[in-house]
C-alpha cells in the first residue's frame, strides 16, 4: 500500500508541495494517534512503454509449439476417423429404415391396385360395362377361325364380320 504522499503528488505536483509553508502546530501536545506505517516511503510511478520492444525469437519454444500442433491436429484425425464408421452406420440404418418402410407403402399401393384390376376385369363387371355400351356377343355365322399363327404365337386368329358391312373384315 503506498502512502498519503504518493497521492498528493498525483494530484499536486513536487514543486508545490516544496514551496508550502511548513505546518505550525499551535499545541505542543503530542498526537494522541500512532503514526501510519511506512508513512515516510514514497513510492515514484513511472510508466513504462514497451511496444518498441521486439522479442527474440526462441527456436525450441517454436519447434515445441509445431509439434504440439501437429500432435493436436494428429489426434483430431484420429478421433473424427473413428467416429466416421459409426456415422455411417447411423446414416446406413436410417437409409435402410426409409428402404423398408417405401417397400411396405409399395406393397399395400400393390395390393390395392391388384384388387382394383381385379374388380375391373372380373366377368361380372365387363358384363355390365357391355350392357351398358350396348355390346352383344356376336352370332355364331359372324365368327370365323383363321389357321395359322400370329405375332402373339396364338393358335388361331377370329375375324369377326359385322352386320353393316359384309364386305370389311375387322382383325
Amino acid at each position: 500500500m503506498s502512502s498519503i504522499a504518493t497521492f498528493v503528488n498525483r494530484f499536486v505536483g513536487v514543486r508545490e508541495l516544496a514551496e508550502a509553508p511548513s505546518a505550525a502546530w499551535t499545541r505542543s501536545d503530542a498526537p494522541r494517534l500512532r503514526p501510519l506505517a511506512n508513512e515516510d516511503v514514497y513510492l515514484f510511478v513511472k510508466r513504462i512503454d514497451n511496444s518498441p520492444v521486439i522479442r527474440a525469437s526462441d527456436p525450441v519454444a517454436q519447434a515445441a509449439r509445431s509439434k504440439s500442433m501437429a500432435t493436436g491436429f494428429a489426434a483430431a484425425v484420429l478421433v473424427i476417423a473413428g467416429l466416421v464408421p459409426t456415422a455411417y452406420n447411423v446414416t446406413a440404418g436410417f437409409t435402410l429404415q426409409q428402404l423398408r418402410s417405401e417397400q411396405v407403402q409399395l406393397q399395400r399401393q400393390r395390393a390395392i391396385l391388384e384388387t382394383q384390376e381385379a374388380q375391373l376385369v372380373s366377368p361380372d363387371h365387363l358384363r355390365q360395362l357391355a350392357k351398358n355400351l350396348k355390346m352383344t356377343e356376336p352370332e355364331p355365322q359372324q365368327v370365323q377361325t383363321l389357321g395359322g399363327t400370329s405375332r402373339l404365337d396364338s393358335p388361331a386368329e377370329a375375324r369377326i364380320t359385322l352386320p353393316f358391312s359384309s364386305a370389311a373384315s375387322v382383325r
